[in-house]
């Protein structure tokens, strides 16, 4: 097996005749033969989210993780797009060309990444080999929903660096126990410095429209779950109050090839950077490469950041 080559790399498509910057970061140590996995993060989270599956995964496969727009060194747009999950389906449409041309992949999805994940594996003509949803369903209580909208609405700015990470710390204690050094990493790329000593989360402001503003409403993508035909993981919190057992009983039933696994000490989400976790993820992964493809025109890039 090669060594691990971790690069980071910026793309960019039009969305509404706009151009859009996207941070990229891909392990390329298993070729470029290599099947294709794709791990998107949550609404407030990040690519670094995927810190420890990323290089993990990269012995059998070529692996990448992208900041969605607005969210961490992708580009924030504020005020000149509206953010949409169409803007970050088509983002996600373009990263998928540029990294498997015509070919499947393997898709990892954590909570609102889950989410795109399954409206882009019900396209008629998907790419989606197979889908990993970590906490994530096809609808929501309404009541749970505008809990969610509430939270995400606030965005804080915090007198001192302890007191953004001690924020950031306690949103991760949800996914369950993390090893001290794997904490300290994600805390540290999910906050930002705004000067005279004071910081804020690392993503656009503008970003909590998206659940705010009129004509926001509860996600219902059940008759997209429907179309979904590729073999899917679904990882669920035991605490989670987003992915009910009754929600998952209602997947079940729609899809026959659903496996589902709990993670025992996590609620909502899972942070899939244990070895318990992780392990769960590369497993089914890996008894589901078959439905992946490699690219045989891409191409590993050899500078690394």
């Amino acid at each position: 097996m090669q060594s691990l080559h971790c690069t980071q790399s910026t793309l960019q498509f039009s969305y509404q005749d706009t151009p859009v910057n996207y941070a990229v970061e891909q392990c390329d140590a298993a070729g470029q033969q290599a099947a294709q996995l794709l791990y998107v993060h949550g609404i407030t989270r990040n690519r670094h989210d995927f810190h420890v599956l990323l290089p993990q995964l990269a012995k059998r496969f070529a692996v990448c993780a992208p900041d969605l727009v607005g969210h961490g060194d992708s580009a924030w747009m504020g005020e000149r797009l509206m953010y949409r999950s169409e803007l970050f389906l088509a983002q996600l449409r373009h990263l998928i060309s540029v990294r498997a041309g015509q070919g499947r992949v393997g898709y990892v999805g954590s909570s609102y990444g889950g989410l795109l994940g399954i409206v882009l594996a019900a396209e008629p003509a998907s790419q989606v080999g197979c889908l990993v949803i970590n906490d994530a369903g096809p609808g929501i209580d309404p009541d749970l929903y505008q809990r969610i909208a509430k939270l995400i609405s606030y965005y804080p700015n915090f007198q001192s660096k302890a007191a953004a990470e001690q924020w950031a710390r306690s949103a991760l204690r949800q996914g369950g126990a993390l090893p001290e050094s794997v904490a300290d990493h994600v805390v540290r790329h999910a906050i930002r410095p705004l000067g005279d000593d004071r910081y804020a989360l690392r993503y656009d402001p503008a970003l909590p429209r998206l659940y705010t503003d009129a004509g926001a409403k509860p996600t219902d993508i059940w008759h997209l779950w429907e179309q979904v035909s590729c073999p899917v993981l679904l990882v669920r919190g035991a605490r989670s109050e987003v992915l009910t057992p009754e929600m998952v009983r209602r997947m079940k039933a729609t899809h026959p090839r659903l496996d589902v696994v709990e993670v025992m000490d996590a609620g909502h989400c899972p942070h899939l950077m244990t070895e318990e976790q992780t392990d769960i993820v590369e497993a089914w992964l890996a008894s589901h490469a078959s439905h992946l493809q490699s690219n045989p025109s891409f191409t590993v890039e050899t500078s690394a950041s």
